[in-house]
């Protein structure tokens, strides 16, 4: 499996040692997988979580995104987002792990693009897209406050040579881009799904 190895610094190949899986008797659906692995660069172990899921289309379970649970990461990605956007992330927090602070910067502002574009919005302009995206409700005031002031700072690093971020900079750069798609793929997407069963269930 792909995971990443916090002491090479990049996604590996896990060679599995071995795993043990968890199954609620109640509910088929509500199980996890974990796989201890091992790190074929430098044999470090790497232990992975995976929780069961369904496609609907093909209706057959798998195993789904791998989120590591040891060593601890720094940062956290929820395995909800999607896979182009969690590799983006993983790029960013290579760059922040290397004390490439402007390039962190910079990184978060092509991650912001991206999550613009897989929801469907791409203006002419950044700046017109994060609009676009509260004006649709795809986000809310908070989230595009956050999504701007990350757009400005992301345009300093990429244009102004003169820029110079901090490591405190560039980690709280890179914990608000995280927090954005968490938000988004996670609470909102979760939200959104409740009100839509307790309007079914009022409905009927």
């Amino acid at each position: 499996m792909l995971i990443e190895c916090d002491n090479c610094n990049a996604l590996v190949r896990g060679e599995e040692v071995g795993h043990y899986m968890i199954h609620n008797p109640y509910d088929p659906m509500d199980a996890q997988k974990y796989t201890l692995c091992k790190c074929p660069q430098c044999f470090s172990p790497l232990l992975a979580e995976q929780d069961l899921d369904m496609d609907q289309y093909l209706n057959e379970t798998y195993w789904g995104r791998i989120k590591k649970i040891y060593p601890n990461n720094l940062f956290h990605i929820n395995p909800v987002i999607p896979e182009k956007l969690q590799k983006a992330l993983l790029e960013c927090i290579q760059c922040f792990k290397a004390d490439a602070n402007t390039a962190t910067a910079i990184m978060c502002r092509r991650t912001l693009e991206g999550f613009c574009s897989l929801k469907g919005v791409e203006e002419k302009s950044l700046e017109k897209s994060i609009k676009k995206l509260k004006e649709l409700s795809l986000i809310n005031e908070q989230l595009y406050e956050w999504a701007n002031q990350l757009r400005l700072v992301g345009n300093e690093a990429a244009h102004n040579i003169e820029s110079d971020f901090s490591a405190t900079d560039a980690k709280d750069i890179l914990d608000f881009t995280i927090a954005i798609l968490d938000f988004t793929y996670s609470f909102k997407d979760k939200f959104d799904k409740f009100k839509e069963r307790i309007t079914k269930r009022k409905s009927s």
